[in-house]
């Protein structure tokens, strides 16, 4: 018996007892499948930045008056129209001439300036409206003015200073060619006045004078 039961531990102790398997189980989280309950943990959230404060709309001001250069750049123009019927009526006073003529050639060149009086008015306006002076030089006619034929008129307005010198020129009309305007400014920017007067003193007031450029044939001996 103790040789049978022996052999029987034996036998059992040599057979070999399969490995239970281990069961394994995966899930996968998506859409379909719910979440898990754990809650990660809340992060901080950052500060928004509050907003600016939007700046007010300023009252609108008034437009201050304008005072010295600026007013001065809407100061009223003559009427041109007035001017060409007063130069028309002979309403105007020769100031300069000058007359070049040279052998051989077939035309005269003419350069004449006047001075457009004032309308109207009281015998002492017109007498105290600043005077060119005789001597002032009558503005030269262009040689290529000459060449290319070009003739013209053109009326510009002097500022004449308190003490009668040129303040500047502004050509109220184009007589139609730049290098005629150009020789205009060049002769008038150099005249001199008899400014006029207010009582005893001296003022400060504007001229307009009409520039003639004219081309004729010269006449047959």
């Amino acid at each position: 018996m103790a040789i049978l039961q022996l052999r029987q531990r034996t036998d059992v102790s040599g057979e070999q007892i399969p490995p239970v398997p281990l069961k394994l189980e995966v899930t996968f989280l998506g859409e379909d499948n719910p979440k898990p309950s754990v809650t990660p943990p809340a992060q901080p959230q950052a500060a928004k930045p509050k907003p600016e404060p939007k700046p007010e709309p300023k009252p609108k001001s008034k437009p201050k008056p304008e005072t010295g250069k600026k007013a001065a750049v809407k100061e009223k123009l003559p009427d041109l129209g007035e001017i060409e019927r007063l130069i028309k009526s002979q309403s105007v006073k020769p100031v300069s001439k000058s007359v070049k003529s040279k052998p051989g050639q077939q035309t005269v060149q003419s350069v004449s300036s006047s001075m457009v009086m004032p309308q109207g008015g009281k015998s002492s306006v017109r007498d105290n409206f600043p005077v060119s002076d005789i001597h002032n030089p009558s503005p030269e006619y262009p040689e290529m003015a000459i060449f290319l034929g070009y003739q013209g008129n053109a009326i510009v307005r002097i500022k004449v200073s308190a003490q009668g010198l040129s303040k500047g020129v502004e050509i109220l009309r184009s007589s139609g060619h730049k290098i005629l305007d150009e020789s205009t400014i060049k002769a008038l920017r150099k005249w001199r006045f008899t400014p006029g007067k207010q009582g005893n003193a001296p003022m400060a007031g504007s001229v307009i004078i009409s520039v003639f450029y004219v081309l004729y044939e010269k006449k047959a001996d």
